[in-house]
């Protein structure tokens, strides 16, 4: 038939004319060095998705290898879909019926984003896609050896693609119930299946020999190899992010919610409905297949992977998460079959009109998740090329965006050889602390650092990324582009371009709003503006732009922290000035970052006593009190204001309450008493 032809032809086109045009925040630098070094990534390998890149874009030579790499989740998503339909006509859904299903979910939001990324997750949708197409394709026979076989061969592919392929083992068991055929002889096939497929990870170990430049873990033993497999360096059941500890009713009851929020979203209103009406209807809409094994699938890949995991509720996991909703996604779609089927018993055209419907409502946010103008990451990782000088090494201490762009731009698309890209981890790239670093104490590892790092650092060559102010400790970090140099104490801030003529980023505001990734990564560029201006004595200018990295990514892990610690230091060094106007800008500012912390108020406290306004400075310090009234230096701040003014049974008062809270201090008891003999003439 040509449907699935059709099917495919659109959704490839679409997906190509969304694709990003280089690389994306994530992973997908990573992605894209792995595939044009034929590399290992990071755990647990991707060994399918690497052979799968690597033999796209070296047949398909078009752009970049970040863009052959995003062209192959395109092709791997409408592939999946072609799949899909003709996986639903075989067991009986009628055209408008298995047309519309998968239009709705192809339209789905989260669908497009990873048609145009360079993820795992759509050719792990064509995997799982696969296994419904043999299932539906094999029937009645999908016990005897060949179909079982075949089962088995695309399953361990898949997990070459990612190992949350195995959530759906079970709904798979299922649909071999009542088939003719030996159970015995089918696990068998469908067993070596399996290994053959999974057998393509020895390529892991064969190109880790060759010592690739993305060579995560170096799995040349077995004993590598099956730690990367099992991904240990993140916990083998953990995602990449810290999960919620709490395992009770409540979690559990949050969790099923957040994924039935996510299901919402990826069909819309109507697709949602549409799907839970043909679930409640399954048996009566005459599909070939038991009601159980998309409901399984549904289940396991969705609400228990999320009770197995536990991940937290903050916006990074929350980000990171999305896409794992992709493959559960997957099981309602027969069930979104269904429903159309259902609505066209009676008139044919309720089911066409039903799927069209809910399909152009879905229109508007699949055109809005294109990511044909994303050059965020690129111009990045390319600021910070621009901005090294010869032969320079380049530490970098966390941030994915910073590894995977540089490893794109250096390994994938030839940059800057000069250079030397150092993993202050020794993780994702060669750290240089000698080959028994990671088996160190945490302390024997810093040593060796600060050791190597100090090496490099007297030579002149060294720069870091990092938000880490004391990495270096004796050494001052001074802000140079997006990256920090290291200098001397109390060197003069060094002659060249300011940062706005180093970077040169393509990005919006509302563009880097739709995506936690995206967000986090922009509100780094006016951070660094600002601690730059910061730097060159620009107070105003650099607290104005501290508070746009907020107002970018208030949600950002990192931003919120960071920018208030930037901002106290500016404070402090204005106040070491007597400039109050610049200590009482930075400290707002903190204070407005922070409005549960006591911290920033109790500093604007003290600039604005010292400045003469002790009215104010009262009230900063009430206020301190008021957010954390178990402060014991805010209690002393106002002990000490009212102090001043002779007020000594309330200053008395502020004084007891700073001792009652921190008892080691005995000097805020020892206040206490003088003032509390002032105001009574006793002791």
């Amino acid at each position: 038939m040509l449907e699935p032809v059709v099917v495919f032809l659109a959704f490839a086109a679409l997906g190509v004319f969304q694709a990003a045009p280089s690389v994306t925040t994530g992973d997908a630098g990573e992605f894209a060095a792995a595939a044009a070094s034929w590399g290992v990534p990071h755990a647990p390998g991707y060994a399918t998705w690497t052979v799968l890149a690597k033999a796209l874009g070296t047949a398909l030579p078009l752009g970049n290898w970040a863009y052959r790499a995003n062209l192959l989740s395109a092709l791997c998503a409408a592939a999946a879909l072609a799949l899909l339909c003709d996986a639903l006509r075989r067991w009986g859904a009628g055209r408008a019926a298995r047309v519309g299903a998968v239009v709705i979910i192809g339209l789905a939001p989260l669908w497009r984003e990873q048609s145009a990324v360079a993820e795992a997750f759509a050719p792990l949708a064509l995997a799982a896609a696969g296994l419904l197409w043999v299932v539906a394709a094999a029937g009645e026979r999908l016990l005897q050896p060949g179909p079982a076989a075949a089962l088995g061969l695309v399953f361990g592919l898949g997990l070459g693609v990612h190992q949350t392929l195995l959530l759906v083992l079970p709904a798979l068991l299922l649909a071999g119930l009542g088939k003719k055929g030996s159970w015995a002889k089918a696990l068998a096939c469908a067993t070596l299946g399996a290994a053959a497929g999974f057998a393509l990870h020895l390529a892991i170990p064969l190109r880790a020999a060759a010592s690739p430049p993305v060579d995560w873990g170096h799995a040349t033993t077995p004993q590598a190899l099956w730690r990367l497999l099992l991904r240990r360096d993140y916990g083998t059941f953990a995602l990449t992010v810290d999960g919620a500890r709490d395992f009770g009713p409540s979690e559990l009851a949050a969790q099923l919610w957040r994924f039935v929020r996510a299901s919402v979203r990826a069909f819309g209103p109507g697709g949602f409905l549409l799907a839970a009406f043909g679930a409640m209807a399954f048996a009566r809409a005459g599909l070939a297949v038991r009601a159980s094994v998309p409901a399984v699938w549904l289940l396991a890949a969705g609400p228990f992977f999320l009770f197995l995991g536990r991940p937290g509720f903050d916006a990074q996991t929350s980000g990171a998460l999305e896409r794992f909703f992709l493959l559960p996604l997957i099981g309602a779609v027969p069930f979104l079959a269904a429903g159309l089927a259902m609505l066209g018993t009676r008139v044919a055209k309720f089911s066409a009109m039903a799927a069209a419907i809910a399909a152009l409502s879905m229109i508007p946010e699949a055109l809005a998740e294109s990511r044909r103008n994303d050059f965020l990451t690129y111009d990045y990782g390319r600021s910070i090329l621009r901005s090294l000088p010869p032969n320079a090494v380049v530490v970098m201490d966390g941030g994915d965006d910073t590894f995977y762009s540089l490893s794109f731009l250096t390994v994938a698309a030839g940059q800057r050889p000069d250079i030397e890209l150092r993993d202050r981890g020794g993780v994702v790239f060669p750290g240089g602390y000698g080959p028994d670093f990671r088996s160190l104490t945490k302390d024997a590892k810093e040593a060796r650092r600060r050791e190597v790092e100090g090496r490099w650092f007297a030579s002149g060559r060294l720069w870091y990324s990092t938000l880490n102010e004391g990495v270096l400790p004796d050494a001052t970090l001074t802000p140079a582009g997006l990256l920090r140099r290291p200098l001397a104490p109390k060197a003069p801030f060094p002659d060249g371009p300011a940062l706005r003529e180093a970077v040169a980023v393509r990005w919006t505001h509302e563009a880097a709003a739709a995506r936690y990734r995206d967000r986090a990564l922009a509100a780094f560029m006016p951070y660094q503006r600002g601690v730059e201006a910061l730097a060159r004595g620009d107070a105003e200018a650099g607290v104005r732009w501290i508070e746009l990295s907020a107002s970018v990514a208030p949600d950002a892990l990192w931003v919120v922290p960071t920018a208030a610690y930037a901002l106290g230091v500016a404070g402090f060094r204005a106040v070491e000035r007597r400039d109050w106007p610049a200590a009482e800008s930075a400290y707002r500012a903190g204070a407005a970052l922070e409005p549960q912390k006591a911290e920033p108020l109790a500093n604007l406290g003290v600039a604005l006593e010292r400045a003469g306004r002790t009215k104010e400075a009262e009230a900063a310090f009430r206020e301190a009190i008021r957010r954390e009234p178990r402060s014991a230096r805010a209690w002393s701040a106002l002990g000490a204001r009212l102090w001043a003014d002779s007020r000594w049974a309330d200053a008395a008062d502020a004084f007891s309450s700073a001792a009652e809270l921190d008892p080691a201090d005995g000097r805020s008891a020892a206040w206490a008493a003088q003032a509390r003999f002032r105001a009574t003439g006793k002791r």
